[in-house]
C-alpha cells in the first residue's frame, strides 16, 4: 500500500486532534474591555487615548471559570497605583471573580463606581490587567506596599487615591514598575493596537493571562472667559 497515501489522513487525524486540546484553552482566556465615560457618553477605550482629567474609567471582563484579575497604573510622575483588588476599596465584586462578566471596579449601595485619570499626570499612563486561574505570588506581595485606590476616606465614598501605613512603599515616581509580570504586560501597549478582547498569555507563567492599554493624560479644559462687561 503506498505509504503516502496512509500519512495524509493520519497527518489529519493529528492536526484535529491537535485544534481539539487546544480549544479549551482558547476558550478559558478571559477577556476584558477599556471603557471611558459614563452612560451615554461611555465608549471603549483605544490605545494612546487623548484623555482630559477625572475621566471616569472602568474594565469590563468576562471569564468562563473563576478568576482572580489584578489591575494596576504606571506612570513616570505618579509611580505604580494599584486599582483592583485594592485593600481600602469596597465594591460588590470579590477579589476572585465568579464565571461571568464584571465591570470593575463595581458597585457600593447599587451605584457604579469609576477609578478617573489623574491630573497632571503627562505625559502618558500605561494601565495592566492580569488575570490568573491561582493567586499570583508576586502581584500578592505588592498589593499592601503600592499606593491604591480606595472609597474609605472620602466621605461621599468616592473614589481617591491613598497611601498605604506603616509598610515600605514600593513602585514610586520615576521607578519601573516593581514586578516582572506587570512589565511584560505593560510593553505588550507598544505594539498592539487593539487593547480590548481576548487577553494574551504570559510567556513564562501559566494559566495567567495579561493586557495593557496606555492613555495620554491631558489637564482639563479651562472654562471660557466671561464676556466683557458681565
Amino acid at each position: 500500500m503506498n505509504r503516502r497515501v496512509l500519512l495524509v489522513p493520519m497527518i489529519a487525524v493529528v492536526a484535529a486532534v491537535t485544534v481539539w486540546k487546544a480549544a479549551p484553552m482558547l476558550a478559558s482566556a478571559p477577556a476584558a474591555t477599556w471603557r471611558v465615560g459614563n452612560d451615554a457618553a461611555m465608549r471603549q477605550g483605544r490605545n494612546y487615548d487623548d484623555l482630559v482629567a477625572d475621566s471616569p474609567v472602568r474594565l469590563a471582563v468576562t471569564c468562563d471559570e473563576p478568576c482572580r484579575v489584578y489591575v494596576f497604573s504606571h506612570s513616570d510622575t505618579d509611580g505604580t497605583i494599584l486599582l483592583f483588588p485594592s485593600p481600602d476599596l469596597q465594591s460588590d465584586l470579590p477579589g476572585l471573580l465568579p464565571k461571568g462578566s464584571h465591570v470593575l471596579p463595581g458597585k457600593l449601595d447599587g451605584k457604579e463606581l469609576a477609578w478617573t485619570t489623574r491630573s497632571g499626570v503627562l505625559p502618558v499612563t500605561t494601565f495592566v490587567v492580569v488575570a490568573a486561574r491561582e493567586p499570583v505570588p508576586e502581584l500578592e506581595a505588592l498589593l499592601p506596599r503600592v499606593r491604591r485606590w480606595t472609597n474609605s476616606v472620602m466621605t461621599d465614598r468616592s473614589l481617591a487615591v491613598t497611601q498605604p501605613k506603616d509598610v515600605e512603599i514600593v513602585g514610586a515616581p520615576r521607578q519601573p514598575l516593581p514586578a516582572a509580570l506587570l512589565q511584560r504586560a505593560a510593553e505588550r501597549s507598544f505594539t498592539e493596537d487593539l487593547v480590548n478582547g481576548p487577553l494574551t498569555p504570559d510567556a513564562v507563567l501559566d494559566g495567567v493571562w495579561t493586557g495593557s492599554w496606555r492613555v495620554r493624560e491631558k489637564p482639563a479644559a479651562k472654562p471660557a472667559p466671561a464676556p466683557a462687561g458681565k
